[in-house]
């Protein structure tokens, strides 16, 4: 799921527990002590106040946002619920949330989408993040040095895309055997700018030549 800073989502987070594709039991554990953790992009817990509610027909656990934002700042967050019953306590897979920064002047998972060239990116919002991530940072580590109040060049914002792709492509392919996989086998691997991506980033002027 991908958000802005300040957003307060409408819709409630539906959870449903399963070991596996074996749904869990919610009858041994208590709506009232389901303990709900919000943790932002450093791992640092966010103060808010989730309502957890258990709806028995569905085997389901439905979340209902607080009244306040719980997203300051841009960053990937994860939700963390843990079940609580006598004797019993179990805490589940977190979901995860993506925050977008559009003020920052780089891609973010929306325009990444909407810009995304080579075929269609099978990739849910938190793996587009990281890969947006990882591409922005090789981008700055072989770029040209900006000033702090220097407008991130359009260059810039097109050879993270296209880094980002490759990342993505690297993902998919298995190594040893050269063929595509599905999104369930994505793997995030290093990959290194290419020549076109570099030459967008930083291209290279043509030599004066000397007669």
């Amino acid at each position: 799921m991908a958000f802005y800073p300040g957003d307060i989502p409408a819709e409630s987070i539906v959870i449903e527990p399963a070991h596996g594709e074996e749904p869990i039991d919610l009858a041994p554990f208590d709506e009232g002590e389901t303990e709900v953790t919000l943790r932002d992009f450093a791992g640092e817990t966010v103060e808010a106040d989730f309502l957890p509610t258990f709806d028995d027909e569905s085997a389901s656990v439905i979340i209902e946002w607080p009244a306040t934002s719980p997203f300051a700042v841009a960053g990937l967050y994860s939700l963390v619920v843990t079940l609580v019953g006598d004797d019993v306590r179990e805490r589940l897979a977190p979901v995860y949330f993506v925050v977008q920064d559009d003020a920052s002047g780089w891609h973010t998972v929306d325009t990444a989408r909407h810009d995304w060239t080579v075929g269609e990116a099978s990739v849910d919002d938190r793996r587009l993040f990281q890969l947006l991530e990882l591409a922005r940072e090789q981008i700055i580590a072989y770029a040209p040095a900006l000033g702090e109040t220097d407008p991130i060049p359009e260059r810039y914002r097109a050879g993270q895309l296209m880094q980002a792709q490759n990342l993505y492509n690297a993902g998919v392919v298995d190594p040893a055997t050269g063929v595509d996989g599905s999104g369930e086998t994505f793997t995030l691997r290093p990959y290194p700018l290419d020549w076109m991506v570099q030459q967008v980033v930083r291209p290279k002027r043509a030599a004066p030549v000397v007669r």
